[in-house]
């Protein structure tokens, strides 16, 4: 081909037909930078093929991270509402016990109120975009700019979450072992089977009722009465109820990058 074009630009020139040969000329410039173009856009379209197709993919993956995220925000919302109604309960055992009130009763609340649920999100595909740079890949820039800035939006909650971490570690627990026999508290969760399903992770459980029979039932009176007693499951529920609404936040974000997942993958089968 290219000798045939070569062919013809010498006869032009021998036959001395200047005019038809830069006509020729600038046809044949014409005929490169078309054929250029079109390779580019050939070559554009292959790619915008291939990252569509790597978009659905990741969207997948995104769905499937954010959808754990949501349950395991709901389940922490739940169990912070079983503190706050075992907190309630408790001082109310301080203000006015019951007459038929067990060790059991004062162990199932405890149990609950030392859980300190703490979210701890999946975000490895998250953070493999933006650290990787590909979270131009996401062609939706609303879900692009939420799951960026997904990571800072759980600061908040972090930090109270934090805050009731320690004051259940380095207060509550050491005035529950100084003050109380915390031998039933201690394997309460392994008696508990509804508590243990939402911790445990798969359904099958391993059976340790035998060993309730040797935990002593402690003495509560002492406790309930204590004045630093009822000022610790106080601050707890002061906190609780704030952490719960940080929580919902949450929730509400993580619900919000779901539909924006869904949006994106229905436009692209569109």
């Amino acid at each position: 081909m290219i000798k045939f074009f070569r062919h013809i630009r010498r006869s032009l020139i021998n036959q001395n037909q200047m005019g038809k040969y830069f006509k020729y000329a600038i046809g044949e410039i014409l005929l490169v930078v078309i054929g250029i173009l079109i390779a580019l856009q050939i070559n554009n379209w292959n790619e915008n093929r291939k990252n569509r197709a790597q978009e659905q993919e990741i969207l997948t993956q995104l769905f499937s991270e954010y959808g754990s995220n949501l349950e395991q925000i709901e389940s922490k919302i739940s169990l912070r509402d079983d503190v706050i109604k075992s907190c309630i309960k408790l001082l109310s055992y301080t203000q006015n016990p019951p007459e038929n009130l067990s060790p059991d009763s004062i162990d199932y609340h405890l149990s609950r109120v030392v859980l300190r649920p703490t979210f701890d999100p999946q975000l490895g595909v998250s953070n493999e975009l933006i650290n990787s740079g590909k979270l131009y890949l996401l062609s939706n820039p609303q879900l692009r700019n939420s799951i960026s800035s997904y990571p800072s939006f759980l600061k908040e909650l972090n930090e109270e979450e934090m805050n009731i971490f320690r004051i259940t570690e380095e207060q509550l627990f050491p005035f529950l072992v100084a003050n109380y026999q915390i031998g039933g508290l201690s394997t309460q969760f392994l008696f508990d089977e509804e508590l243990r399903l939402r911790f445990t992770i798969g359904k099958e459980l391993s059976d340790f009722s035998d060993l309730e029979d040797l935990i002593p039932k402690a003495d509560f009176t002492n406790l309930l009465s204590h004045p630093d007693f009822e000022d610790h499951i106080a601050r707890i529920l002061g906190m609780t109820p704030y952490t719960n609404e940080q929580s919902i936040g949450v929730r509400t974000k993580t619900q919000e990058i779901l539909e924006l997942i869904t949006s994106s993958q229905k436009q692209r089968d569109d």
